[in-house]
């Protein structure tokens, strides 16, 4: 067992590592397509002669542009990056990107703002994936390429240079301020759906609830009472394990409806499930089943004990009110007692409790049977009232 839960788990960590790298992937092919994008832009302000460089060489420049993506995405394809602090390799993937688009600039000449534009975009929502730390070193490495970019390229007496400074500081701001207003209103928008999730998660708990809650009651309904003695007769025959039912049957229960009206039958069902809740375990099942009929199940319980449980229960019912017209007026039960037997269906053992209850109903009601091995003899645990 200890092997097939290991092998399981194994199974479930690479399933959960195979899915995780097939979103790295995806995510560098994201990137590199934007970048494929702001390429497109540069080669169109080519066409027009506003780039100082060569078609051959920008070509040159696009392939090695591709290459570094296809690069990193072959070292996530090959797990290389598991070995890696950060195997998302996002501040490689973003060093690259703020490279290629910084050397396309430099070459840019009255439509830089166009082509610094068209890779910026791109940057600012990989760079959302980046620590704030992160964030600050991808930044600083921008500034410092583009300072370097805008020393080869220009003269400190010229005009060129007083635009170019405009230039870094708007990239500046944007490279260092954009990632942040973009993961600010991320997490705004993460923090509304965790709260509507946990909203989400309380009615479905509810829900949950009331599908296998007696609406009247509050106690267990038949559904889920069946799905308990299911889970107890798979663990019976896996093992030593003894379980019960009681078949619970309030006696003349409709003389309590006749008598003081619905609305005190109501009250009587209620206050029988608090009292059958509080005479049994937090680990056993109480339910209706219907009208004046319930059910419980208890768990690791042989029959001696859960008669025990009856006596209890009757007693208890001995100290319940039933209507202040008659402060004296109490009401009984019939109890039908089955413990499993090995191998029989969940219905044989209901049907063996049942027709124990149905015995003592003909024996006087207010009694407690243990049904015997087939039900049709039942073993007396009183001969009068409880």
């Amino acid at each position: 067992m200890v092997l097939e839960f290991g092998r399981r788990f194994v199974m479930a960590v690479q399933q959960d590592t195979s899915t995780q790298q097939k979103a790295r992937v995806y995510r560098v092919a994201t990137l590199g397509a934007g970048i494929f994008v702001h390429l497109i832009v540069c080669w169109t302000v080519l066409s027009i002669g506003s780039m100082s460089i060569t078609a051959l060489e920008f070509l040159a420049l696009a392939s090695l542009s591709a290459a570094g993506f296809l690069l990193i995405a072959l070292l996530i394809g090959i797990e290389w990056n598991l070995t890696l602090e950060d195997p998302d390799m996002a501040v490689p993937q973003m060093i690259w990107a703020l490279t290629v688009v910084i050397i396309t600039s430099h070459y840019a000449l009255e439509l830089k703002p166009v082509v610094l534009l068209s890779g910026l975009a791109m940057i600012v929502m990989g760079a959302n994936r980046l620590t704030r730390s992160q964030q600050i070193f991808v930044a600083t490495y921008g500034l410092l390429i583009y300072m370097l970019s805008v020393f080869f390229l220009t003269t400190i007496d010229s005009l060129g240079w007083v635009t170019e400074m405009v230039l870094m500081i708007a990239f500046g701001l944007v490279l260092g301020f954009g990632p942040a207003l973009y993961q600010f209103e991320r997490n705004i928008i993460e923090n509304l759906i965790t709260d509507k999730n946990e909203e989400l998660g309380r009615a479905l708990e509810q829900i949950k609830e009331l599908a296998i809650r007696d609406e009247l009651t509050g106690v267990f309904n038949r559904r889920h009472m069946l799905e308990v003695l299911d889970h107890e007769k798979a663990l019976a025959d896996r093992k030593n394990y003894d379980f019960s039912v009681c078949y619970v049957d309030l006696d003349y229960f409709k003389k309590v409806n006749d008598k003081f009206g619905h609305a005190t039958g109501d009250s009587v069902l209620k206050n029988f499930s608090r009292v059958a809740e509080q005479v049994t375990r937090e680990v056993d099942c109480v339910a209706r089943i219907g009208g004046e009929e319930f059910i419980l199940v208890l768990s690791g319980t042989n029959e001696t004990d859960a008669v025990t449980v009856a006596r209890r229960l009757a007693e208890g019912l001995r100290d319940m009110h039933v209507s202040r017209i008659e402060p004296r007026y109490r009401i009984s039960a019939s109890i039908g007692i089955a413990e499993y037997r090995s191998s029989e269906s969940i219905q044989q053992l209901l049907d063996r409790a049942d027709r124990a209850m149905y015995d003592s109903k003909r024996n006087g009601r207010n009694r407690i049977v243990v049904a015997g091995e087939s039900g049709a003899e039942p073993g007396f645990v009183n001969n009068g009232a409880v």
